[in-house]
């Protein structure tokens, strides 16, 4: 009888050193938010290709990119001339405006058309504008080995996110994404994989994503070049209507 009651005492205690040391998918989703928004802030020329699936219709453009925390972003189109001067300004989740400079008018992107490609990329404008996913999903680990988590995201009641579910792939040195797939319903609708991570001294960066739109057979691909980091950008008036206008 004692030794019984020893052996319940240790799986007790083994039970609660799981618990208490395992993370959970909450907090592995809070550690892959806090790893993508490690810097004070990020500027970055990105070189963009968007082609079909099966590599046709190939284009390339430049885009230069300022990023501050989970959610504020000045992204402007540098190259080819017809896209030169488009630009994106978010300062949170509700608050995305777009630039046109053929009209020389700023507009406030609103509603449903936060999920509308940006500018003919498979990046929406709420995936340009931010890397936060746990207000709009409650994550759960799905599976795990030594070196990755794969996370299961449901969608939350009354967000406006166009996906239902998410599955994502996350390192478990970095908690940096290697994969995210998008489902509606039983349906994969997009696929971003994080081709190349970089290490910036105490930055793990991405540098390197891809976007794939199932449905339309099309993908986008972002290269990061020229990154610099802590620059204090909040204080140089980068994140505002009158630098969005600015020519780079």
């Amino acid at each position: 009888m004692k030794k019984m009651k020893g052996i319940i005492t240790i799986l007790c205690i083994a039970a609660g050193l799981s618990s208490g040391y395992g993370l959970t998918g909450a907090e592995v989703l809070d550690k892959v938010e806090n790893a993508l928004t490690g810097p004070q802030d990020v500027e970055s020329l990105n070189i963009l290709t968007l082609a079909n699936s099966d590599g046709s219709g190939k284009e390339i453009r430049e885009m230069k990119m300022y990023v501050s925390g989970t959610d504020m972003r000045v992204v402007k189109f540098t190259k080819p001339a017809g896209v030169s001067g488009i630009g994106l300004l978010v300062t949170g989740e509700n608050q995305i405006w777009i630039y046109l400079p053929e009209m020389k008018k700023i507009k406030m992107i609103q509603g449903s058309f936060k999920n509308d490609s940006f500018q003919g990329t498979d990046f929406s404008y709420n995936e340009i504008g931010s890397y936060e996913y746990k207000k709009d999903y409650s994550a759960s680990i799905s599976s795990e080995d030594d070196k990755t988590y794969v996370l299961t995201l449901i969608r939350k009641p009354g967000s406006e996110k166009p996906y239902d579910k998410l599955m994502m792939t996350i390192d478990k040195t970095t908690f940096i994404p290697s994969k995210a797939e998008f489902y509606n319903g039983k349906t994969l609708k997009k696929i971003m994989d994080i081709l190349e991570v970089k290490k910036y001294g105490k930055y793990d960066i991405p540098v390197k994503i891809k976007v794939e739109d199932l449905e339309k057979k099309h993908y986008t691909e972002m290269n990061m070049k020229d990154v610099k980091f802590d620059q204090g950008l909040k204080n140089k008036g980068i994140f505002t209507q009158q630098y969005l206008k600015k020519k780079e």
